[in-house]
């Protein structure tokens, strides 16, 4: 199974869903360093600068009709390449560029392994997103504050690598007001208010961070689109007083609890049979008397034991056309799933009978699921309450990358149709259909329709829908 292309730089579809870090507001404060903003990560990092040259410039050649050469400025001091510099924004790229929305347990790891190797690392403050807050990197005179809370963090708090360079790594709640990050400099002018770094690499001595924003409702789905809403898990189903036939559920109410039924009338008597006839035996033998035997049932009377009930068949049943073999199938495709055969040449007349799996889910790693039923995917599937009650079916799926979360999307099947549903998840859902250029993100809680050869990709795991019945 060949996998569908990467996301291609700049797709519109790509950005369906962001996550809130990426919605906020980055202002920056006028300064020497470098602030960068990729998705789900802001890096403050100090550059180096080199002294002004001590030669005089070169003279400037004169154009006729612009007056004399002006007197060549003095020169000043210019940022100066740096190799760790250069090392540490590429791993931030690298790793937003991975698809997580929520980078900061990978970025915090890749950098701990980074900073081993440098000898002399510079100063730089990164935060990055989680599943549950924010990661913060402070090294050398990096610092993070929320002056409206009074809080402050410094690398000079955490630990001291083997060069001499203090390091700190910690995870924190995302604050309710804005955080600033800086490398060392000095602030000398706050940041413009209808400033916005939404993306990209500016000079600045600080970036300040805004709030997270509210959580907002879920867009009402498009047109077209089917939505099974399942009830809460905690919700308990009230006992509701069905009055009779003819009788406002007013009046029901308003007339108090109900009267006890009537006792029903008993059954007649069993009329008395004549006794059996003694039997004889052959060659005059004398005659035994027959025990008496239990009278026939009556029609109409109760049973004296109920027969045992049949188990309750509870397989989801729909409506298909049965070809010649007696296969149910999609009404909308033109040949059996299971024996091939044409259908069209069925009568258009639809059987309703118990619905075979729709498909299989086929993973990176060789497994295969068959559809016969809803689940849920996710790292922890079995903690959902609708797993323990019954209604969904736990689907594990482990990801060594952690960009899968406990309830990650739910599997669907209404009908004849697979739905694929995000469950809010924090790295998202990406879909690719059979020849896409590239891969598409779902909107959270709004249900896709699975089609054959779909490739679904779920933090650092990917998997692909396949089904007997054909496209269409």
């Amino acid at each position: 199974m060949s996998s569908p292309p990467p996301p291609l730089p700049g797709d519109a579809s790509a950005g369906a869903t962001v996550t809130p870090f990426d919605q906020v507001a980055v202002q920056v404060a006028q300064g020497p360093d470098l602030v960068v903003r990729l998705p789900g990560v802001l890096l403050v990092v100090a550059v180096p600068r080199q002294s002004a040259a001590s030669a005089p410039p070169p003279p400037r050649p004169t154009l006729a009709g612009w007056g004399p050469a002006p007197v060549p400025a003095p020169p000043v001091a210019v940022p100066a390449g740096d190799a760790p510099v250069g090392e540490l924004v590429t791993i931030c790229r690298r790793v937003s560029a991975a698809g997580a929305r929520a980078p900061g347990v990978r970025l915090h790891e890749e950098l701990r392994a980074w900073l081993g190797t440098v000898a002399t690392p510079p100063s730089f403050a990164v935060v990055a997103a989680t599943e549950d807050g924010l990661a913060l990197v402070l090294v050398g005179g990096g610092t993070a504050e929320v002056p409206d809370l009074g809080l402050r963090l410094t690398a000079a708090q955490g630990e001291e690598l083997g060069h001499g360079t203090s390091v700190l790594d910690r995870f924190v709640a995302w604050p309710p007001a804005a955080l600033q990050v800086s490398a060392g400099s000095p602030v000398t002018t706050a940041p413009h208010p209808l400033a916005d770094l939404v993306a990209g690499v500016v000079p600045g001595a600080a970036a300040v961070l805004s709030p997270a924003p509210a959580p907002s409702a879920a867009p009402p789905p498009p047109s077209g689109t089917a939505v099974g809403r399942l009830p809460a898990p905690h919700a308990a189903t009230p006992l509701v007083k069905v009055p009779p036939v003819g009788e406002h559920p007013a009046a029901a109410s308003a007339a108090g609890p109900a009267r006890p039924p009537a006792p029903a009338a008993p059954p007649p008597p069993a009329p008395e049979l004549p006794a059996p006839k003694r039997s004889a035996r052959l060659f005059d033998a004398p005659a035994d008397a027959e025990p008496p035997r239990e009278p026939l049932p009556i029609p109409g009377a109760e049973p004296t034991s109920a027969p045992a009930a049949e188990p309750e068949d509870d397989r989801a049943r729909v409506k298909g056309i049965v070809c010649k073999n007696g296969h149910l199938n999609d009404p909308r495709v033109s040949f059996c799933a299971l024996c091939g055969i044409r259908t069209t040449q069925q009568t258009a007349v639809l059987v309703e009978g118990v619905r075979p799996p729709l498909g299989l889910l086929v993973f990176d790693d060789g497994a295969t699921v068959s559809l016969d039923a809803d689940y849920l995917l996710g790292r922890e599937p079995e903690t959902d309450a609708r797993v323990a009650s019954g209604d969904l079916r736990p689907l594990l799926v482990v990801d060594p990358t952690g960009g899968v979360s406990r309830h990650h999307a739910e599997i669907r099947l209404e009908g004849w149709d697979v739905l694929l549903v995000d469950t809010g998840s924090a790295n998202g859902t990406l879909v690719a259909p059979r020849g896409a250029p590239g891969w598409g993100s779902l909107v959270p809680h709004q249900p896709v329709r699975l089609t054959p050869g779909m490739a679904v990709r779920m933090g650092g795991r990917q998997f692909a829908f396949e089904s007997p019945h054909g496209a269409y």
